[in-house]
């Protein structure tokens, strides 16, 4: 049969390009007097009217015993399988189905092209009644076998022969229409009395006879015949092909009053189209006109209505059907506030009304338990008009390592494990698993994809929402500001974006659709919240450092971290660390002086900061010293200890002196004496009041006696100056070598110095402060006794003058009446003289009188100290010739003789800069005549 359907192909095609064609080639609307159907062709071996066969029959003579060949060699094959080659048989089935499909396409293709060669018509009822009946039959034999869907080597059969039974039935609906039906199935009945007793097994005998019948019954396997084969053509692949054929079913049923049953086919159409991005210009004809059918049953079809409004809002060509198609929308929303329309938009989701942004939110967000976070996003809305009812939340959702979510996605999110360390108050995050972000593709998450944690661990979640609403979402960027509450200790990571207008339409926004997390994932937000514990910290002292001596203010911030401190009657416990320590604090319930203090601090809130006051005294001890020594630079540091909560605080405060203190001895004649000086170097602010000066003998066995003190009436000491006490030390000790030791007791009060403020309760402060120390003294036998003086250098000037040269005049007394040459050295603090010549040779006359000078610049306006003397041995054999040690090594300088110097303790009034005038000259006669004259006062003083 293949060779007659070779032999009948090459006939046809001689025939076409011959002019005279014989009768059965020629015949334009006839096919047969009966319809030609493979069940009856079958059992013939000749068409039954010889007479006037037509192409048709005969290609349907020959496909019907191709089929019947190819069944019987099945068959034949069946029977030599073994019963354990089942998947052999299924293979052979398929292979002959296809066969069977491929004789059956070739069959019908051949004909038309064949019809179409030689110029015959094939619109006519009967070739469409017998192309529907021969689809029908074809299928029919392949199922004998298996579906025609299982055949994927023979889909492009399978697929041609259901789109040409699809087309043919919709043209047989015309003639089904105008009422030629009648004759048509007359002419079919005539073609299946030649099936005999087969007609009743024949499906397409049945449905023929219904199609051509009954309208009823045509419509029904009109959508029976166009589904299946849009089922079949979707299996297969051929996704444009069934569209077409949904397109044709819809317009049928529109044009049979059948509105619901096509709106399925027309929104599976229509939204296929959109989904592929097809332009809208080219179906925004179809859109509206599915909108309008769409409009007559709004409930039901809510959803899809709103995404075709959305669309018709955004890119219709005309700006007045934008904004009527987007007030639609608005309407549509409002008249069903009571439904719920969920939209999950992804990335790849065309024509969005709503986008999001979140460049603005940072990738790392750290709180703690009852913090209230804020964050910005961007929403972009591209309707014409702006939403008035809206509610954009953002969540995020807390990363469980027991969250079921984790199986299903192979661990490709990150695991996070967070814990809290009570002791040591220490919170640690650790990330065990950093998860595959590189590699998830979003396919591999569904839009329904929700974490689902156990049953015993419900999921814990941070929503933001905006609390202050702006009014209206207008259209374009609106960069919106969100707020949410921490509560629960974890890592919460983003979750989604919901925007929510006008309590219906839900649009959410998973974090992969975000567009900055879509291209690197590592920017998807992540919060972390965390457990703050209580703390105590020290606030910067003023100026960096605390004075010793007296009161002073320290401030302590109290924060209660994360969670409330609710009992009323919490307090602090300050104390020093050093058990030892000659620190007081001031008790304000019992309003002493204590070695430590209870400030009652009360309740807190969540994240409450508090400052505390307190006031501390650390007394001045051991300051004491036989050297120069620059006393701005010496610090004290002390430990402060801090209880609360049950937790320390250790706080390091640097102390600096109020005063420091120089102590000497001496042997003046018959007396011994021990001079305190004390100096003040900066300006604090704080005024000394001395009460009492008391020295005393550190003896067990005998009783205490006081040295008598010279300078008994007790002066203020104010800062930048210097002060100095003087005891005759008692009788016995006198004339002793050996080292005794003394209790130094100096009692004080202070007063702030003018417009000085020291932010101190004078309650506080005003109190009774005690310098104690003991000191072991050796007196020394003064040797020299010395007096100095200050004078100006200018001519006809006496006082000093800053920035102006003076002469330090010193006048030395010789006490053992040894001739001898000694070395007077001049010392001072920078800050308050320039002194560019330090040392002298002076040579002690016999008489046991010596006098030099030194020339001094003062540096500051005000009341100064003198420069400290010193007097040494000399090495050097001193000739007439030496006026200074500027050539003499310092190897010269001998053992330093004690003394004492009548001017310690004194100051000098410098006054400021003056300029003299232009007639006034410096000359050496008055300077000359200056210095006889200090020289004439020293020598009464003496005498």
């Amino acid at each position: 049969y293949d060779e007659l359907d070779a032999l009948l192909s090459l006939i046809v095609d001689h025939f076409s390009k011959e002019s005279t064609k014989p009768s059965w080639l020629c015949g334009e609307s006839h096919i047969g007097d009966g319809c030609p159907l493979l069940t009856a062709l079958a059992q013939c071996n000749a068409p039954p009217q010889r007479r006037s066969v037509s192409l048709i029959e005969i290609r349907s003579l020959i496909v019907a015993h191709q089929i019947i060949v190819s069944l019987r060699i099945f068959d034949e094959r069946v029977r030599h399988l073994s019963g354990g080659s089942a998947p052999n048989a299924i293979q052979m089935k398929c292979d002959f189905a296809a066969i069977i499909l491929r004789y059956s396409n070739h069959c019908i293709t051949s004909i038309c092209e064949e019809c179409s060669a030689m110029g015959l018509k094939l619109d006519h009822g009967e070739v469409q009644c017998w192309t529907v009946a021969f689809c029908v039959e074809a299928m029919q034999f392949v199922s004998l076998l298996t579906q025609a869907a299982h055949v994927e080597h023979a889909s492009y059969f399978a697929c041609s022969l259901s789109t040409r039974k699809c087309a043919a039935i919709t043209e047989l609906g015309k003639y089904v229409e105008s009422g030629e039906s009648k004759a048509l199935l007359a002419w079919f009945e005539k073609g299946v009395a030649l099936c005999a007793r087969s007609a009743a097994e024949s499906n397409a005998v049945v449905e023929i006879r219904l199609i051509l019948s009954d309208q009823q019954q045509f419509t029904h396997y009109m959508q029976k015949y166009h589904e299946s084969s849009i089922a079949l053509l979707k299996h297969f692949g051929w996704k444009r092909q069934s569209k077409l054929l949904g397109w044709q079913l819809a317009n049928f049923l529109l044009s049979s009053d059948r509105v619901e049953g096509a709106l399925p086919y027309l929104l599976k159409f229509v939204s296929g189209l959109i989904r592929e991005g097809v332009s809208l210009l080219l179906v925004e004809r179809t859109l509206v006109l599915v909108v309008q059918h769409l409009e007559a049953s709004p409930n039901l079809y809510l959803k899809e209505l709103v995404d075709f409004y959305v669309i018709l809002s955004i890119h219709s060509a005309e700006k007045n059907d934008r904004l009527a198609y987007c007030k639609r929308l608005f309407a549509l929303l409002e008249r069903n506030n009571s439904t719920k329309i969920r939209h999950s938009v992804r990335s790849s989701t065309p024509h969005r009304a709503l986008y999001i942004s979140a460049k603005s939110i940072p990738s790392r967000i750290t709180a703690t338990p009852g913090d209230v976070l804020r964050i910005a996003i961007t929403v972009t809305n591209n309707l014409p008009l702006s939403l008035e009812n809206y509610l954009v939340r953002c969540v995020f959702r807390m990363a469980s390592s027991s969250c079921s979510r984790q199986k299903p996605t192979g661990g490709r999110s990150p695991l996070f494990e967070c814990s809290y360390n009570h002791a040591d108050g220490v919170n640690r995050f650790g990330c065990i698993w950093k998860g595959e972000y590189g590699v998830l593709p979003r396919d591999s998450v569904s839009e329904t994809d929700v974490p689902i944690c156990s049953g015993d661990e419900p999921q814990k979640s941070i929503v933001f929402e905006e609390r202050e609403k702006r009014g209206e979402l207008r259209g374009g960027n609106n960069v919106l500001t969100l707020e949410a509450k921490a509560s629960d200790v974890g890592v919460y990571m983003l979750e989604n974006v919901d925007i929510e207008v006008a309590g219906v339409l839900y649009v959410t926004f998973a974090w992969m659709d975000i567009p900055e997390i879509e291209r690197d994932n590592s920017r998807r937000p992540i919060c972390f919240v965390y457990r703050k514990a209580a703390t105590v910290s020290l606030r910067a002292v003023k100026g960096g450092y605390a004075l010793s001596g007296v009161a002073q203010r320290l401030d302590f911030e109290l924060s209660s971290g994360s969670e409330p401190i609710g009992d009323a009657s919490t307090s602090l416990r300050v104390t020093s660390s050093n058990k030892a320590s000659n620190i007081e604090f001031w008790d304000e319930s019992t309003s002493k002086w204590l070695k430590w203090c209870h400030p009652q601090v009360g309740s807190l809130a969540v994240n409450e900061h508090r400052s505390m006051t307190v006031y501390i005294c650390k007394a001045l001890r051991n300051l004491t010293t036989y050297d120069e020594a620059d006393s701005d630079v010496a610090t004290t540091s002390d430990q402060i200890c801090v209880e609360w909560l049950g937790k320390e605080w250790t706080f390091v405060v640097e102390f600096r002196s109020l005063i420091s203190v120089r102590a000497t001895t001496s042997l003046l004649e018959d007396k011994a004496l021990l001079e305190m000086q004390m100096s003040r170097v900066r300006d604090d602010g704080w005024v000394i009041l001395p009460q009492e000066a008391v020295l005393l003998e550190s003896s067990i066995d005998e009783p205490q006696i006081p040295a008598k003190l010279l300078n008994t009436k007790l002066t203020p000491i104010v800062p930048k100056s210097s002060y100095r006490i003087v005891w005759v030390l008692p009788p016995r000790r006198q004339h002793s070598e050996e080292t005794v030791e003394h209790e130094i007791r100096f009692a004080y009060r202070v007063r702030a110095n003018g417009h000085f403020d020291p932010d101190i309760p004078e309650g506080v402060y005003d109190r009774e402060y005690v310098y104690e120390e003991d000191i072991a003294l050796t007196v020394q036998r003064a040797c020299y006794e010395l007096c100095a003086q200050l004078l100006s250098s200018q001519p006809g000037a006496v006082l000093c003058r800053v920035d102006s040269a003076c002469d330090l005049i010193v006048s030395l007394r010789s006490l053992t009446n040894k001739v001898e040459t000694v070395v007077i050295g001049v010392d001072a603090d920078s800050r308050f003289w320039a002194i560019n010549e330090k040392h002298k040779l002076l040579y002690v006359k016999e008489s046991g009188l010596g006098q030099t000078s030194f020339s001094v610049v003062p540096k500051m306006v005000g009341f100064l100290p003198y420069p400290s003397i010193t007097v040494y041995c000399c090495h050097h054999l001193r000739t007439s010739s030496d006026k200074s040690l500027g050539h003499i090594e310092q190897s010269m300088f001998g053992a330093h003789l004690a003394s004492f110097i009548r001017t310690n303790g004194k100051q000098v009034h410098v006054l400021g800069a003056f300029n003299p005038s232009a007639d006034q000259k410096s000359t050496s006669s008055d300077k000359s005549r200056r210095l006889k004259e200090a020289k004439s006062r020293l020598t009464k003083l003496f005498d």
